[in-house]
């Protein structure tokens, strides 16, 4: 059972804008949840991670990497590790988009996307 406070998410553009993810909406085909990290939970932790990624024109995501999180640790791995296996509908040709942003909460043993 979570101890510690939720830490309060903060305000995800200023954390990482993602002016550039824009015109051709995303369609996940694989877009999976993040792991509670067993670590955290067991000493009753809670947080957030903010993970940024493009996404290429044949759907893959790349340049995956943490914009922010709290605490940190295995709560980002956990969150970067997820986010590197999703996979998207393939974009129009010539079509890719760069600075994605997704916020991860962890919550009491859950994971959510807000």
């Amino acid at each position: 059972m979570a101890t510690s406070d939720m830490p309060v998410p903060p305000n995800v553009e200023r954390a990482a804008s993602s002016d550039q993810c824009a015109g051709e909406p995303l369609r996940a085909i694989n877009a999976n949840l993040p792991d509670y990290p067993a670590r955290g939970w067991a000493r009753g932790l809670q947080g957030w991670s903010i993970v940024q990624f493009d996404v290429t024109e044949a759907g893959d995501v790349a340049n995956v990497a943490i914009a922010r999180g709290v605490p940190g640790g295995s709560f980002d791995r956990e969150a970067r590790r997820a986010v590197e296996t999703w996979r998207f509908a393939p974009l129009s040709q010539g079509a890719a988009l760069e600075g994605c942003v997704v916020l991860f909460e962890f919550t009491q043993g859950e994971v959510r996307i807000r």
